[in-house]
């Protein structure tokens, strides 16, 4: 009797020593879960902040050859079907000049229409409609084309929405610089041609690196509509609101050119009017003096007789 108590007492204590360090690290467990999370993430985030502000991961984006960028100007506006082994190159050059060039023509354009407007806000706010539109388009065609199963990343289609962009400068730079009677059927004309060109070049290259058939028409037209879209708001609606903006950070508003003749007319207005008061003034004493000598010669002759 006395070594079956022994034993289940030890038994007993035994279970107690396991079961304590069970109820430490559960008591303790929630605490060590938390730095732990807490360190890998702080870890991770420092990671990522030293990966991407580190500029050898940028330069291979930025190591291209002219001629090259040349030749992808030009196949930027030959639409063509991609055969499924070729290779959509990722840099960011030639992209990110098209779109400085983009914004200086906006620049030059809004020059050219003569507005009153302050030169540092127009050069910010064209430098924000075309980064803008290129990094914000390029986000939104990603995020579709993620939806849609399309085996393009985000530095691909940066590159080839960039890219697509040339056709913007050029329509721009020529609607701009040849004046006709005829601007906006010229304009017109420009857009259909050089517009279209980039824009079903773009979309054969989604469509061919999208894998279900059902989203290569859809995500097609979204990518075309969204590049020639943007090029009609740049030609119709860029000059009104940069002036806009304008004056929204000056309070200012835009000086007339016919200021200087509505001046001139309310000169002559005025001039007019006291002319009339003066005449009206000396007609006034002509009668008085008029109506004192018939009045009053009578009565004098009267008395004098």
């Amino acid at each position: 009797m006395q070594e079956n108590l022994q034993r289940r007492t030890t038994i007993n204590n035994n279970n107690n020593n396991n079961n304590n360090p069970q109820a430490t690290s559960l008591e303790s467990g929630m605490p060590s879960v938390g730095s732990i999370v807490w360190t890998a993430g702080r870890a991770r985030a420092q990671q990522a902040i030293n990966f991407y502000a580190n500029i050898d991961y940028l330069r291979p984006y930025f190591d291209v050859e002219p001629k090259e960028i040349l030749r992808r100007l030009l196949h930027a506006l030959t639409p063509r079907w991609p055969s499924p082994e070729e290779n959509i190159k990722s840099e960011l050059y030639g992209p990110s000049m098209i779109v400085f060039t983009l914004a200086a023509i906006l620049i030059y354009q809004m020059k050219l229409a003569s507005h009153s407007v302050e030169d540092g806000t127009l050069i910010g706010t064209s430098f924000l409609i075309s980064f803008g539109y290129w990094i914000g388009s390029s986000f939104a065609i990603s995020s579709v084309s993620f939806v849609c199963n399309t085996h393009l990343n985000l530095i691909q289609i940066l590159c080839l929405n960039g890219y697509a962009l040339f056709s913007h400068c050029l329509v721009l730079f020529l609607a701009t610089f040849i004046h006709t009677g005829h601007d906006h059927l010229l304009f017109y004309g420009l857009w259909c041609i050089v517009g279209g060109l980039a824009a079903i070049r773009m979309m054969l290259v989604v469509m061919a690196r999208t894998i279900n058939p059902r989203y290569r028409v859809l995500l097609g037209l979204f990518v075309s509509a969204i590049h020639m879209f943007f090029l009609l708001y740049l030609h119709f609606a860029y000059h009104e609101l940069a002036e806009t903006v304008s004056h929204a950070f000056t309070n200012e508003a835009t000086v007339s050119a016919d200021l200087p003749v509505i001046a001139r007319a309310y000169q002559l207005v005025d001039a007019v009017t006291q002319s009339q008061e003066i005449a009206d003034d000396s007609h006034n004493n002509f009668n008085m003096s008029s109506l004192s000598t018939e009045f009053l010669s009578p009565i004098i002759s009267s008395t004098c007789n």
